[in-house]
């Protein structure tokens, strides 16, 4: 499976990264629209997956106080296990390789996911949209 991933430069791209988010985030996971769809509100850079010219994957970056902040990593739910998630994450960190503070907050879930990738686990259990997450930093 051969999976590209490009920087979202474009509102056509950006359309594509909303409506994974809307299928992965407000559908599966019953997150809030208000609380999921704050891109009007932060500044960050989106990434699009495709595969075969389908687009099944996104995940953005953006800077905060504490250093740069991975989240809203989504893979469409028919391409999970293929290695989109892991391909995301590989390209943002190339991405960010001369950062020295790359965090983010992962649901439980997937933390095993992250750790794989070299992410360690920092602080405790909390919620976000209640579901529980933990505070995971790459060094």
């Amino acid at each position: 499976m051969r999976i590209i991933i490009r920087k979202v430069n474009n509102r056509i791209d950006n359309e594509k990264c909303i409506f994974i988010r809307r299928e992965v985030f407000i559908k599966e996971q019953n997150i809030p629209e208000s609380l999921e769809l704050d891109d009007n509100k932060i500044e960050s850079f989106k990434f699009l997956a495709t595969y075969n010219n389908e687009s099944i994957g996104t995940a953005r970056y953006r800077t905060t106080s504490k250093g740069m902040k991975l989240e809203r990593f989504a893979v469409i739910k028919q391409y999970r296990g293929y290695g989109v998630g892991k391909a995301l994450v590989l390209f943002i960190l190339e991405e960010l390789k001369m950062e020295e503070s790359i965090y983010l907050h992962a649901q439980e879930s997937v933390i095993k996911f992250y750790t794989k990738l070299g992410f360690k686990i920092v602080g405790d259990r909390f919620f976000e949209a209640d579901i529980p997450h933990i505070k995971l930093i790459k060094k």
